[in-house]
């Protein structure tokens, strides 16, 4: 049997040469007859060569998690803040003004160093509140089709104003949009990679 562009120098049989590149070629002048069928071979054979994959389906950042890192700088109250919270608030006072903050006109928070949580699917990343009002937090997955609906962050016992309890918890490893709201209002979106 011939082998389409497997049968150079092999005259056992008649062969129509089939390749992806060059088109039909009868081999034998007396073969010029079944050109009409060799057609028919050549389209099936394109239609073998031709590249029809799908590409895979993109994700918001091509298929790769590239979580936030800001490192912003925050305002005075929200470091001050911070800082009287801790057992030695000087120290806590310089590491926080190197901290990965983010923030807008209505909420600022310090996210993981490398905008990674590792080792487990929740984090405290407390807002602290410029505005009044309630955090909520919502999450859907870059890299899959996870979501997390709309829920609160904190609890009434901080006020409306300032330090507002919690943070995010995801129901999977992945790489995670979170939008914190005030009120609806003043979204605050960021890249966290869970692993």
């Amino acid at each position: 049997m011939c082998v389409a562009n497997l049968s150079v120098g092999v005259q056992r049989e008649p062969c129509i040469a089939v390749g992806c590149r060059g088109g039909v070629k009868p081999r034998w002048p007396y073969l010029r007859a079944i050109q009409g069928g060799a057609a028919i071979v050549a389209g099936l054979s394109f239609l073998a060569c031709a590249d029809t994959s799908v590409p895979p389906v993109a994700t918001a950042h091509g298929g790769e998690c590239h979580p936030t890192s800001a490192h912003m700088t925050p305002p005075a109250e929200a470091i001050e803040f911070f800082a009287n919270g801790s057992s030695r608030p000087d120290a806590a006072r310089e590491s926080l003004k190197t901290a990965n903050w983010y923030g807008n006109e209505a909420m600022w928070v310090i996210l993981p160093e490398n905008g990674e949580i590792v080792g487990r699917l929740d984090d405290k990343i407390p807002p602290y509140r410029l505005k009044r009002g309630r955090v909520q937090y919502e999450a859907h997955q870059l890299d899959g089709r996870g979501m997390v609906r709309l829920q609160a962050i904190g609890v009434d016992a901080y006020g409306d104003v300032g330090f507002a309890a919690g943070g995010p918890a995801f129901p999977t490893v992945g790489c995670w949009e979170v939008t914190y709201t005030l009120d609806g209002r003043d979204p605050l979106s960021f890249v966290l990679r869970v692993r």
